[in-house]
């Protein structure tokens, strides 16, 4: 009956820690971090029928996480960036409903509205919007996070 199933083995041999603080770069180990100051995309000029690699370089997320109380009047949370926002999540940890609105006052017709323990993120377009912050009734909590990068 061996013979019918092959030995196993590693698909990647990895050598023995030597150092336990040491992990070997490879495999599966996230990108190196971009110097703040590296250009964001590599562009080249190609002949026709070429090909190219193109890539934006990952952008890590150092995240700020917020939480404010919220009344019955509109207020700025959260400024626009100075750099470019990579990262932006809201949860309403109140009893009350939310509204968000981007670039201008908040109102019970704003686009956004988070019901009670609703959590909405953006990790993929980012707003970089003010964003203005209103509750249904007092009382009302908002807790947010967010990431940003020099742009």
């Amino acid at each position: 009956m061996s013979d019918l199933y092959p030995p196993v083995t590693y698909l990647n041999q990895r050598d023995p820690w030597g150092v336990p603080q040491y992990v070997p770069p490879s495999p599966n180990n996230l990108p190196v971090r971009p110097e703040p100051n590296a250009a964001p995309n590599t562009t080249q000029t190609l002949a026709s029928g070429q090909t190219a690699d193109i890539r934006e370089i990952y952008r890590y997320a150092s995240v700020v996480s917020v939480s404010v109380n919220v009344g019955t009047a509109s207020f700025k949370f959260l400024d626009a960036p100075i750099g470019k926002r990579n990262f932006l999540g809201f949860r309403n940890a109140g009893a009350t409903t939310l509204y968000v609105d981007f670039n201008s006052q908040a109102t019970t017709g704003s686009w956004l509205a988070i019901t009670t323990g609703t959590l909405v993120l953006f990790d993929t377009v980012v707003p970089q919007d003010d964003l203005y912050v209103l509750s249904s009734a007092a009382g009302g909590i908002l807790a947010y996070a967010y990431s940003t990068f020099p742009g």
